[in-house]
């Protein structure tokens, strides 16, 4: 079977690359899994997402959701690098579920709730990586060796299977 995800740690930043499907469970599970271990050696969530389209499914983003929820939006942070439509409404749907649990019960009137003003996910251009680093507070030293990661995370996925 093809493989549908594939991710490595790159320093404080783990990288997930994404083909164009939804991952399978017991791969969505095993990236949890190295979530969870990453987030506890660092105290923080620093997460690089390149997706050809694809994203977690439903039940998926829930449980992403719930992590998220644990750890705290003040700990964890996701940059999306992507020019798939698809992906785009993913985020905007985990931004909004962000945003409903941080606001209060009368919610903020007034503020923005796009994936722009999430504190949590951020969409970025496939080649727009620096931006990316910045906002998740990663040095841009970190560049070279993460495209490299990125490289070898999408031949993995272009070889399985």
């Amino acid at each position: 079977m093809k493989k549908r995800i594939a991710f490595g740690t790159i320093g404080e930043v783990l990288v997930l690359a994404h083909a164009d499907s939804p991952p399978t469970d017991p791969e969505w599970n095993a990236y949890v899994e190295a979530w969870e271990a990453h987030h506890a050696t660092h105290g923080r969530s620093r997460l690089l997402v390149c997706t050809e389209g694809g994203a977690p499914t439903a039940a998926q983003r829930h449980g992403l959701d719930e992590r998220v929820r644990r750890f705290g939006s003040d700990t964890a942070r996701a940059a999306i690098l992507s020019e798939s439509l698809f992906a785009r409404v993913v985020t905007n749907a985990l931004s909004a579920m962000a945003h409903a649990r941080d606001d209060n019960i009368l919610g903020r009137f007034g503020d923005s709730h796009g994936p722009a003003s999430s504190r949590v996910y951020r969409m970025f251009a496939r080649n727009d990586l620096r931006h990316a680093l910045a906002w998740l507070d990663v040095s841009a030293t970190r560049e070279p060796e993460i495209v490299r990661c990125i490289e070898q995370l999408k031949a993995a996925l272009e070889n399985s299977g």
